[in-house]
């Protein structure tokens, strides 16, 4: 099978129909003239996509298990390795709380107000395809890590905000290593045994996914601030 008939390769080029999406909310919070005062929701929102993103692969992982299928059992056995790398605290999205606290803010409070229904819809959507079609719709959903912001954008928006770094821990971390993430899932996706029904599945999961937590981080640096009181 050649690179560019591969079904990785070809869900990387429906990917590619959506990446300027992709790349707006990023860029609007470095141009944001209060970018300092944004960072910390736009991080609480992606606190919401971290604890989606466990939920849905503990979801897929338990009905992998139920399934006798040789593309179910590759999910499973993926899952059960990949659970364990995205598994940064001990309690699911509690290393970006820490990032929020590095912060100075009330990260519970600030989390509670950044609940999106754009997410929780996404996760909804999502758990029913895991559920009703097949688990292998949860590699479209970590398709999102192709779509990690690079290290040098972060940078830039560090000097940018004059933040502590440490409240840049999960960004930084992730930066480094959603790339290896991103070719292990598509090795993984090139070993399956998968049917045309199976790639369209996962493509309809990817692009929903991405589409959708773009659009939530588009809310936050989209949504008007209260002026400071001069």
């Amino acid at each position: 099978m050649s690179s560019r008939s591969s079904p990785a390769a070809r869900l990387q080029r429906k990917i590619e129909l959506v990446k300027p999406l992709v790349a707006l909310p990023a860029q609007g919070l470095l141009e944001h003239p209060r970018a300092a005062e944004v960072y910390p929701r736009y991080l609480a929102t992606g606190y919401h996509v971290t604890c989606a993103m466990l939920e849905l692969m503990e979801a897929a992982f338990a009905r992998a298990r139920e399934l006798d299928d040789p593309v179910a059992a590759g999910v499973e056995k993926y899952l059960g390795r990949h659970l364990v790398e995205e598994t940064h605290h001990e309690e699911p999205g509690g290393a970006v709380l820490e990032d929020l606290r590095a912060l100075g803010m009330n990260a519970e409070r600030l989390v509670a107000e950044a609940a999106s229904d754009k997410i929780a819809w996404l996760v909804a959507t999502e758990r029913g395809r895991i559920e009703g079609e097949h688990p292998v719709a949860v590699l479209g959903f970590l398709e999102l890590e192709a779509c990690h912001t690079r290290l040098p954008a972060i940078e830039r928006l560090i000097t940018r905000t004059g933040l502590p770094r440490a409240g840049f821990g999960q960004l930084i971390l992730h930066a480094r290593l959603d790339a290896v993430h991103a070719r292990q899932l598509h090795e993984v996706l090139d070993s399956l045994p998968l049917e045309p029904w199976h790639e369209q599945l996962v493509g309809l999961s990817a692009l929903t996914t991405v589409g959708t937590v773009a659009d939530a981080l588009l809310d936050v640096v989209s949504d008007r601030l209260p002026q400071p009181v001069e």
